[in-house]
């Protein structure tokens, strides 16, 4: 135990750390090692830190590691890598170090840089089980690429941003889950696909729980694996694919780069806000769905094919959970023959609506969510054989029109049309190929 102020209010500026012990051993803690002093019997080692640190974020430990020693270039920064391991692991650890170092370049440029770009970044091994991102000195039990590249992620998203609240603490987990995965999906396409797999199985696994964290009287909810780490990671996936990486990555940037967030504690509505100031567009009902509300949908398409091959589609929803009667989505549709496929985004804003969408092709298949960018289950497709509206069914309203008049064509028979419009007297007033 020691003396400090435990809560998500209030960070440390620095700290020094002063271990006194048997000479057999070596010391391991956050920061900087600045000196050891030898006496013959004992060791004195001082670590410095800093930059700001939550109390929880603090950590050391002593034993009779292995050290080895890594660098990584951080553009014109070469940041030492710095690991304590058991000795009878150190060959495992020092194999698969260079894992980290892929995660750590493609995490300093697509987050931004390395929040502690002065000191260091270390692994210790310990023994409690699975990891802990301590600032700049993470503990593991085993060099696993997805534990290794999920606590790198927090140096980032927990640590530089640490979650004001207990509730919040998806600010942490699903951020660092997403940043492990991304690692995955540049690095081990085949571990990625295999994790994504199972993220999604867990999260659908039950019809309930919020991302949020509405209980925070038990740690085993605060720190649910199924919530606040799998189903906060795949809402991220979500958000990616409904804003495209450019306004997502800028996100994630802008969040980091925030001056009242960074080295300092953020809430759900801060990341919010940020996110709607990069996009422009309101995400109340993005949040309201996925971190709030609770459950999952179920997608039933119907569709059928007209003689120029474009589709219409219909879409039923149903919901897991009470607490969200629709969830409002774009949803990628797969169509396919033996030899084509096309991929078509049609975006999901009311029940059982119906669209039109060129396929190209003589579709026989669709496919829902190919490449599981949705947290659903259970999906269904059917295609109606004989489904076909009335040929080149034309509406023109309102009649009379003052200001806007519109024009739908559906179901047309040729890939060139022609429309004219007289008035009453008989005189052209418009004319327009399509």
């Amino acid at each position: 135990w020691f003396p400090c102020r435990s809560g998500l209010d209030d960070k440390t500026d620095s700290i020094d750390i002063y271990i006194t012990h048997p000479t057999q051993y070596k010391a391991t803690a956050n920061g900087m090692l600045q000196y050891e002093l030898n006496d013959g019997i004992n060791k004195t080692v001082f670590y410095k830190h800093r930059y700001p640190i939550a109390s929880y974020l603090i950590a050391f430990s002593v034993t009779n590691f292995s050290v080895f020693n890594h660098n990584v270039q951080l553009g014109t920064v070469t940041l030492p890598m710095i690991s304590h391991i058991y000795p009878e692991d150190s060959a495992n650890f020092s194999n698969n170090t260079y894992k980290v170092l892929d995660a750590m370049k493609l995490f300093h440029n697509t987050f931004g840089s390395y929040p502690f770009i002065k000191e260091k970044y270390g692994h210790t091994q310990f023994g409690w089980g699975g990891g802990m991102e301590h600032q700049t000195n993470t503990f593991l039990v085993v060099p696993d690429n997805n534990l290794m590249a999920h606590e790198l992620g927090h140096q980032w998203f927990g640590d530089k941003i640490t979650c004001g609240s207990w509730q919040d603490i998806w600010l942490n987990e699903s951020f660092a889950t997403f940043a492990a995965n991304y690692y995955l999906e540049k690095f081990d396409t085949a571990r990625f696909r295999s994790i994504l797999n199972t993220h999604l199985n867990n999260v659908v696994s039950l019809n309930d729980g919020s991302v949020f964290c509405k209980d925070t009287t038990d740690p085993n909810r605060i720190f649910n694996g199924r919530l606040s780490y799998d189903k906060g990671g795949y809402v991220l996936r979500m958000l990616r694919f409904t804003i495209g990486d450019s306004l997502f990555f800028k996100t994630l940037q802008t969040y980091l780069a925030d001056t009242s967030l960074q080295y300092n504690f953020a809430y759900t509505k801060d990341f919010k806000r940020v996110l709607e100031n990069v996009t422009g567009k309101d995400f109340t009902y993005f949040f309201n769905q996925w971190i709030y509300g609770e459950g999952h949908p179920t997608f039933n398409v119907t569709w059928s094919l007209n003689k120029n091959n474009w589709a219409k589609v219909k879409v039923n929803e149903t919901t897991s959970h009470s607490s969200i009667t629709f969830f409002l989505t774009p949803l990628p549709l797969t169509f396919k023959n033996a030899t084509q496929q096309k991929t078509i985004v049609i975006q999901c804003n009311e029940n059982n609506a119906e669209t039109w969408v060129e396929v190209g092709f003589e579709a026989d298949t669709v496919l829902i969510d190919t490449d599981k960018q949705l947290i659903s289950k259970n999906n269904t497709s059917q295609k109606i054989i004989n489904g076909y509206m009335l040929m080149d069914e034309i509406k023109v309203y309102p009649n009379p029109a003052s200001k806007n008049l519109f024009i739908n064509i559906k179901n047309p028979s040729s890939k060139t049309l022609s429309a004219i419009l007289y008035n009453s007297a008989g005189q052209k007033i418009y004319s327009k190929t399509f």
